[in-house]
Formats: C-alpha cells, structure tokens, sequence
C-alpha cells in the first residue's frame, strides 16, 4: 500500500471531484474515512474499510461511480487483504502460544 500522506492527499483530491461533490453517499464515505484518519486510525485501516465500503456502494449502483473514486480505489485494492494478514499474524501467534 502506499505511504499514508499519498493517501491523504489521494482522498483529498477525490473530495475536490466535482463528480463525487454531486454524489452524497460517495462524499460521505470519503468524509468519514477522512476523519478517522484524523483520529488517528492507521491509513491501512482506513482503506480496508473504504475499500469495503465502495465495493458495497458499487453493488448497490449498480457497478457505477464517479471516475475519481474507481480511481483512487485502485490505489489500495491489497489493503483489505493486508488487514486480513495482520490479524491472522496476532491470530497465529496467540495459538503459537496456547497449551
């Protein structure tokens, strides 16, 4: 995945899209991934769940979205799978352990 300030900037510029401004539920999605980046979730996190989240707003629109955010989804389509992958590591480790 990228370096989180490139993703900052990234989400701050699908923001600015005019097509997304159109688009409440793509603004809101962007807008609240924007503010648990400030509240200091770690940006692998944070797409994770956008990606989740826009995979679902594209099934229910019918696979269309404003450009800029198939875009920048393509930025972090291995986020959720490295999500996955921390959490299988705490996983494994805890069972590495247990008698």
């Amino acid at each position: 995945m990228m370096k989180e300030d490139e993703f900052i900037l990234l989400l701050e510029q699908t923001m600015a899209d005019d097509e997304v401004k159109k688009t409440p539920e793509c603004l809101q999605m962007l807008s609240d991934s924007k503010t648990r980046l400030n509240q200091g979730e770690p940006a692998s996190f944070v797409a994770a769940r956008l990606s989740k989240s826009i995979s679902w707003y594209l099934v229910t629109h019918h696979y269309k979205a404003p450009k800029a955010i198939i875009d920048f989804s393509k930025s972090f389509l291995d986020a959720p799978a490295k999500h996955r992958g921390q959490i299988s590591i705490a996983f494994w480790l805890s069972n590495l352990f247990h008698w």
